[in-house]
């Protein structure tokens, strides 16, 4: 994780550089998170801890947790994207329904139709994205875990008193 975490942050902001208008804030946002998973990750392997590298933790914790958003969309299970499939279906439908029902629509030229298309189709991939992200959870195991991190250090010292590999690499050999 060391290692990664030389390499990922730097990774990922070139990977991420020169974003346009649009995706300068999610950009910023994921490279927030990847930092601050990273930046947690190498404080929590201290070998001693005080009250101080304990509260940059959960500073840390704190900040992942209000960037985390950016990834939620891909965070949906199986029925919240069918449904938002569903959605986006109905939204095609009835929009095409709006424009087709307008009785300016047939006097518009070409260039004029394919611009309202274009528009009808950025609104519904916006809905889109709001109900996937609304609808999914970023709670999972590991994720919680960390929330339990500082106190576990305040009882035990460092996480490296309550490692699990050595039953884990036990449990290989078998």
């Amino acid at each position: 994780m060391k290692a990664l975490g030389r390499v990922i942050v730097p990774v990922f902001a070139v990977t991420l550089l020169n974003p346009s208008a649009s995706q300068k804030i999610p950009f910023t946002k994921a490279l927030l998170l990847v930092k601050n998973v990273v930046y947690f990750h190498l404080m929590a392997h201290y070998r001693y801890h005080t009250e101080a590298t304990i509260e940059y933790m959960e500073n840390y914790l704190e900040e992942l947790h209000c960037q985390k958003d950016v990834f939620s969309r891909f965070r949906a299970g199986k029925c919240t994207k069918k449904v938002s499939k569903a959605l986006k279906k109905q939204f095609n439908l009835d929009k095409q329904e709006e424009r087709e029902s307008d009785p300016a629509w047939n006097n518009l030229s070409a260039a004029a139709k394919c611009s309202r298309i274009d528009e009808d189709e950025a609104q519904i991939e916006s809905e889109t994205a709001q109900h996937l992200v609304h609808e999914s959870a970023f709670n999972f195991v590991k994720m919680h875990l960390l929330n339990h991190f500082s106190d576990h250090i305040r009882r035990l010292c460092n996480l490296l008193n309550g490692s699990s590999e050595l039953t884990e690499k036990s449990n290989d050999r078998s």
